[in-house]
């Protein structure tokens, strides 16, 4: 293989995990923002009272309840936000049959957590991170480009 399309095809690999870095990066950042948005307006939530279906066993359990609000039932299973996981709160076992309370997002009725609030901390290290992922991702698809630009400088003046 000639040196040239080495080359090239070393920067193209370059140049994919790069852009796949800033892409990944946006998407992060945004599903951050989203999430702790919608982690802060959980503490303003209206309450609804909720009844305990199943508590799954295991490692990962999964506590499953239903609620009813605006005159609709719902099914759910989350205990509370993405940031929300960061918090430091007890969690407590409840046994089917149970009655909890809710917080229910009054703009999309089917989305509710038991554990309001999100951790800041936890939003501004995320935050971050993407930022330095969008940050270094575009950094690296510039270099990856003039790197190009210069291979294919340098074999245009080999041509004479």
């Amino acid at each position: 293989m000639p040196p040239e399309l080495k080359t090239k095809s070393d920067i193209s690999i370059v140049l994919f995990v790069f852009t796949a870095m800033a892409v990944l990066g946006v998407a992060c950042g945004g599903f951050v923002v989203r999430d702790y948005a919608r982690s802060r307006a959980s503490v303003t939530w209206p309450a609804a009272d909720a009844i305990v279906l199943s508590q799954l066993e295991g490692e990962g359990a999964q506590l499953r309840y239903v609620y009813s609000f605006d005159g609709r039932s719902h099914e759910a299973s989350r205990t509370r936000t993405f940031l929300g996981w960061f918090m430091m709160t007890e969690q407590a076992q409840h046994r089917p049959g149970e009655s909890i309370v809710v917080f229910v997002d009054p703009e999309d009725h089917a989305f509710s957590v038991l554990y309001p609030g999100g951790s800041s901390a936890a939003f501004v290290v995320l935050s971050l991170l993407s930022g330095a992922a969008v940050f270094f991702g575009v950094g690296g698809v510039v270099w990856a480009l003039s790197r190009t630009r210069e291979v294919t400088m340098g074999e245009a003046s080999h041509a004479f």
